[in-house]
């Protein structure tokens, strides 16, 4: 069998891979680096100092761990059926971490070459920042030289020593170097402006579109939550009826005189049964949704119909229909 020899090859592979990896917790807001990386740069080691063996014992070992995964994710699959991205980005990245400690050809590489670019596109569909930029140009950066050593590599020649006293294997030419990084940067400007230019003659057609966009990941709930019940962490509650306030600390209603109250700055008093105008602070600035849309769209979440000389309350609360439509 025919092995692959360049060291420069395999570190930007596995480069690539670190990248996507990395691009995937950014937008994803997860924690798979924390431990695929690490093991992905000790299959890289495992797999280059032994790429001339045949590895019987650890393939078998890689296909049952293989299984093992796909067990898990048909696992994690019932649990989020409604955004799936997520789950198949985890499978890639355990498939990964398994395929790094057999990756004796070049054909191997080109396969962890594939998933790094498949992870950076998952990691395009859930990004709602512009965090994900900065990634996205590193990848970039290292594809580029990463495709001419696999390109070269398939042409049979000799793997490139990338710096030797600044000269290049197989070219005496001392001006070799800076030439290389001239065309580099200029092929690598190109391709950002003509993407960019793509990206901005693209048609976008107004009002919603049927189409998934980023979401965060499902947010569990730790108590039953129901459409005719306010729950804000905020208020200290009273009973087991609806969310009410007591005193002049819990950051809601104030107290039942009509004097002012004190404002929680981590919750908005508004999402209560019961909200009084009459509390005194100021917020934190915090991030608690973030929406994007083709087109402009009304957000509805509470509407107070009874004004109480206070403030206001929602005196319908029971009348709220469930709905139940089909998965």
């Amino acid at each position: 069998m025919e092995v692959e020899n360049s060291i420069a090859l395999r570190v930007l592979v596995l480069a690539l891979v670190i990248v996507g990896i990395v691009a995937t917790d950014t937008a994803a807001e997860t924690q798979f680096s924390l431990w695929s990386v690490p093991l992905s740069m000790v299959g890289a080691i495992w797999s280059y100092y032994h790429r001339h063996n045949h590895n019987v014992s650890v393939k078998f070992c890689i296909a049952i761990g293989m299984l093992a995964a796909l067990g898990a994710f048909f696992g994690r699959l019932f649990g989020e059926l409604n955004d799936t991205r997520l789950a198949l980005a985890e499978l890639l990245i355990q498939l990964q971490v398994f395929h790094s400690f057999d990756m004796p050809r070049r054909k191997d590489l080109g396969y962890s070459i594939v998933i790094g670019l498949i992870l950076l596109g998952v990691a395009a569909t859930l990004s709602q920042t512009l965090a994900f930029a900065p990634l996205l140009l590193l990848f970039l950066a290292i594809a580029l030289p990463t495709l001419v050593l696999e390109y070269r590599s398939r042409l049979g020649l000799q793997p490139l020593k990338l710096f030797s006293g600044f000269a290049w294997e197989q070219d005496k030419n001392q001006n070799f170097p800076s030439k290389f990084f001239t065309y580099y940067f200029l092929l690598f400007t190109l391709i950002v402006v003509l993407g960019l230019g793509i990206f901005a003659v693209l048609p976008r057609f107004p009002a919603y579109q049927v189409r998934m966009f980023p979401v965060s990941s499902p947010i569990n709930i730790q108590r039953d939550f129901t459409g005719s019940r306010i729950i804000n962490p905020g208020y200290t509650r009273q009973g087991h009826g609806k969310n009410q306030g007591s005193g002049n600390t819990n950051g809601g209603e104030g107290n039942q005189t009509g004097e002012p109250g004190l404002l929680n700055d981590n919750f908005y008093y508004g999402f209560n049964s019961r909200m009084n105008q009459n509390l005194r602070g100021v917020m934190k600035p915090k991030v608690v949704m973030r929406v994007r849309s083709q087109a402009a769209g009304f957000w509805r979440v509470l509407a107070f119909d009874r004004y109480t000389g206070q403030g206001w309350e929602i005196s319908r609360n029971e009348q709220v229909q469930t709905l139940n439509p089909s998965p």
